[in-house]
């Protein structure tokens, strides 16, 4: 007879695995298995129990009344073989490659059979594949496989690089309709109006005999009032294409003449009933707090607080790099903020994190802000899941990446859903890091930095958002520490400068390889790092000397003459700023800031 003991808990943790490998090894017993799929010719001995637990489709097959729910064989038709296999070892092991090869056919396959998590790990893959030779492709995809998060990121991709997309070979193969869809679109970006005159003369071109007669309705999306008279002269009038359409020569005849015929510095109005604005890419600046602000003696008094903060101007602006003017902007809500980061994704600016914003309140926020630019307003969206001050962001393949500024002793990243409005966790860097930066460059996003030690070497993080991983990369002549380091990407080569210096450096990563370029002016301290219409900008404060002027210079880097000018001043002299480029239509810009502001 046992004796009276204390009830023993036992738990084999190697239980759940050997289930699922027996499972599998008896796939290969005909009389240990229930039932059988085929699909092209193969058959596929299987378990009703294990495919009703992976996939929807097999769940109401098989426990409603239907013959297939009591048949020994189903048959699958119009299903590949090799992807129904992929998803069966998956449905046994929980494993699954995924590649270029078959992300498609797993998508449609899995979609089809309504394996949830196969479908949405796959469609995550596809959207990281988005680039300028593949958008059309996925868009199309995207659309006849009922995908819609594939659908927003490829669209939100086509609108944010359309002349990068037009020069590729799916562009000459689209469709009528879609170009139509494309060029009507108030969200394309382009760099001025001749963008859309050439995708038109483009698209044409490749199959002339069949599209000259579309090129009327084509031109017509785009204001050819403001495309430059040289070009309307010299160009479009000279142009096969034109010359072949009537109503296209005499629709270009007329603008010529009707330019031609204005005085010296007349503008031609565009025609209110075209449906695309011509966009300018601008510099866009949001402040934290100001040397110009009025100080308030009661500055404890939260209620007086908040009334003051409703009183302080401008903390928002752009800047026309064409006209080197200063134009405000809707003021950002929360004044006082410093510790935020501010980045730029389909045409609007996303503000996350940082100080609340009172002046005797620092606790770090998880608000995130948008500044929808169309309507001209600012609205919060979802929160980040942790609370962050001095943390960096950036925009890879139409998501926003924040990555550190928490209190954990590693480096904790989240990347946020513009299409479902949410925040969830990536894998954190593999090195921790107090002092950083982070940008996208070539479908990756670099990391640089180290810790708060004088004369420690930055180390450089790579994180691969296909494998879902960080990597460290070893480089020579990486530089040593610098203080709140800033960086953007051009073409491949990542620009790195700091607060502390004016040293300016680049890394080549196909080369793997850091060399130094031209000198900066002066410091900036606290600002913006911006790639705008090919150009570099750099924003942020500084003392000047002993005298204790506070200077705001911005200065621009021409990278094919590797030379700095300064550009211009801030419009106010904000202690803290974040700095990204937008798209705005100049017929609804507002006033300029006044002389004594700029």
């Amino acid at each position: 007879m046992v004796r009276n003991v204390d009830d023993l808990d036992f738990c084999l943790s190697s239980h759940p695995q050997s289930i699922l490998d027996g499972l599998r090894s008896l796939r290969s017993h005909p009389k240990l298995v229930d039932v059988t799929l085929c699909a092209g010719g193969r058959e596929f001995p299987c378990h009703r129990g294990v495919l009703a637990l992976c996939s929807r489709y097999f769940h109401t097959m098989f426990s409603g009344d239907f013959v297939e729910s009591i048949a020994a064989r189903v048959e699958l038709r119009e299903v590949d073989p090799d992807i129904l296999a992929a998803l069966l070892d998956f449905a046994y092991t929980g494993k699954l490659t995924i590649n270029q090869g078959n992300v498609e056919g797993l998508i449609s396959t899995s979609s089809l059979l309504q394996f949830q998590e196969v479908r949405a790990v796959c469609s995550r893959y596809l959207q990281h594949q988005i680039d300028a030779t593949n958008c059309l492709g996925i868009l199309e995809f995207g659309e006849v496989h009922g995908c819609p998060e594939v659908v927003a990121k490829a669209r939100a991709f086509l609108l944010e690089n359309f002349d990068l997309v037009l020069q590729g070979e799916e562009f000459l193969l689209l469709e009528k309709e879609r170009l139509v869809a494309c060029l009507s679109d108030e969200r394309l970006q382009t760099r001025d109006e001749r963008t859309r005159v050439e995708a038109a003369l483009s698209w044409v071109r490749h199959q002339e005999a069949s599209r000259l007669p579309h090129l009327s309705d084509l031109l017509g999306l785009a204001r050819l009032s403001l495309l430059p008279q040289e070009y309307l002269a010299e160009s479009l009038l000279k142009d096969s294409l034109v010359q072949g359409s009537q109503s296209c020569l005499e629709a270009v005849q007329r603008v010529h003449r009707e330019k031609t015929d204005l005085e010296p510095g007349a503008l031609v109005n565009g025609n209110p009933c075209s449906p695309q604005p011509n966009l300018q890419e601008v510099l866009f600046v949001v402040g934290g707090r100001s040397l110009d602000d009025s100080d308030d003696d009661d500055e404890d008094d939260d209620e007086e607080e908040e009334m003051n903060s409703r009183s302080l101007p401008s903390n928002a602006a752009f800047y026309n790099t064409r006209t080197r003017q200063w134009h405000r902007l809707p003021d950002f809500p929360v004044y006082n903020k410093w510790g935020f980061s501010a980045v730029s994704l389909n045409n609007d600016v996303y503000v996350t994190g940082g100080s609340r914003g009172s002046r005797t309140n620092t606790w770090s926020t998880t608000e995130t802000w948008k500044y929808i630019t169309r309507e001209g307003k600012w609205v919060t969206v979802a929160s980040m899941l942790k609370p962050r001050t001095n943390h960096t962001s950036a925009t890879l393949n139409g998501e926003i990446y924040v990555i550190g500024g928490t209190t954990m002793d590693f480096v904790e990243v989240e990347h946020y859903d513009p299409y479902n409005d949410s925040w969830a966790l990536t894998v954190p860097a593999l090195k921790y890091v107090t002092n950083f930066t982070a940008t996208a460059c070539l479908g990756k996003l670099y990391v640089i930095g180290s810790c708060a030690v004088k004369y420690n070497a930055l180390t450089l993080q790579c994180y691969n958002p296909v494998i879902d991983g960080w990597s460290i990369i070893c480089s020579p002549f990486i530089p040593k520490y610098l203080s709140s380091p800033r960086s953007v990407s051009v073409d491949g080569i990542i620009y790195l400068l700091a607060d502390n210096t004016k040293k300016v450096y680049s890394y080549d990563t196909e080369a793997n390889m850091w060399q130094k370029v031209q000198f900066l002016h002066t410091l900036h301290e606290n600002g913006g790092f911006v790639l705008l219409g090919g150009q570099l900008y750099v924003t942020g404060g500084h003392w000047k000397g002993m005298e204790g002027d506070y200077g705001v210079e911005v200065e621009m880097y021409n990278c094919t003459a590797n030379t700095w000018t300064v550009e211009c001043s801030l419009p106010r002299l904000w202690f803290y700023t974040g700095s990204c480029s937008i798209f705005l239509d100049p017929s609804q810009w507002p006033e300029p800031f006044p002389l004594d502001e700029t």
